[in-house]
């Protein structure tokens, strides 16, 4: 059995990944159970996964049994239940150093990004890819043009100056909301703001691009390989970005929105789960051989 340890059900991109890489294990013939504390279940999205709690798995683990997690905290607590121990890497923080120096752990990573900084410090990791749920995909959904959202948990002081500046815009936060909420909000706007720097992860612009929102973004880490700027997106400094959605959204550049958001939702389709999960299958019979 393969055991993904989870730290909790919170709303982070991280933990969807996480229940998303199960799921598709488990439709591949590789048997996993998601543990997380108390076997608490995320209620903001759709999964099929089993859930058992953390303590139990613990202390029930045969020797013939894998551990899987992504939270570099979880390394020192989980490294002695099994000889098997597997990193699935979601963003570069310097906290995972250690464990890209164990040289027992098998590493995954989602990111080319994310790649790139394992092998800089000689780790070769299977890059399994990462894909953004189906729900998030254009479906010809009217769009309100002078429409923006936003994620406030970073960044909140450049959307206020945005907000400042663009008084015309209406603008939506998207907080405490589950994914179907998230995806009706993404698929109204036009547009999506991503704010936070230097951001490892990044999937939330991802799924607007899905969405068929232009995104403004911030300069980030572990989404460039998908945000190109002034192609499908425009990436500008914090302090431009109220500027760059003005100059946006002016009416003398519709055609050129036009033909951002075409190319945003084409890149997007590079992300659907049914890719993911054709690469799954394809490396089940290779480099993760060892899950079956």
């Amino acid at each position: 059995m393969l055991y993904y340890f989870i730290p909790d059900k919170s709303i982070f991109g991280g933990i969807k990944v996480g229940f998303q890489l199960a799921e598709m294990l488990n439709d591949l013939g590789v048997p996993c159970v998601v543990a997380t504390p108390g076997a608490l279940a995320p209620q903001w999205f759709a999964s099929s996964v089993p859930v058992v709690s953390s303590e139990w798995a613990q202390q029930n683990l045969e020797p013939h049994d894998r551990v899987m997690f992504s939270l570099p905290h979880d390394y020192e607590r989980l490294s002695h239940l099994s000889q098997d121990l597997i990193f699935h890497c979601n963003g570069t923080d310097p906290l995972i150093d250690p464990i890209l120096a164990d040289k027992s752990v098998r590493h995954l990573s989602c990111w080319a990004q994310a790649s790139s900084y394992m092998r800089a410090r000689g780790v070769e990791p299977t890059e399994i890819g990462i894909s953004v749920s189906d729900c998030f995909f254009y479906a010809g959904t009217p769009k309100r043009e002078a429409t923006a959202c936003y994620m406030s948990r970073r960044g909140l002081d450049i959307v206020e100056r945005t907000k400042a500046e663009n008084p015309d815009i209406e603008y939506c936060a998207i907080e405490e909301m589950n994914e179907q909420q998230v995806a009706q909000v993404m698929q109204t706007s036009s547009y999506y703001l991503a704010t936070s720097e230097g951001e490892w992860f990044g999937l939330p612009a991802l799924e607007a691009m899905a969405a068929g929102c232009i995104v403004v973004s911030v300069p980030v880490l572990g989404g460039m390989e998908y945000l190109e700027n002034e192609a499908n997106c425009i990436v500008t400094e914090c302090a431009r970005m109220p500027s760059a959605l003005s100059e946006l959204t002016c009416p003398e550049t519709h055609a050129e929105r036009f033909a951002m958001r075409q190319r945003a939702l084409a890149t997007a389709y590079n992300y659907r789960a049914s890719l993911q999960k054709q690469r799954l299958r394809e490396l089940l019979r290779g480099p993760l051989e060892y899950l079956h």
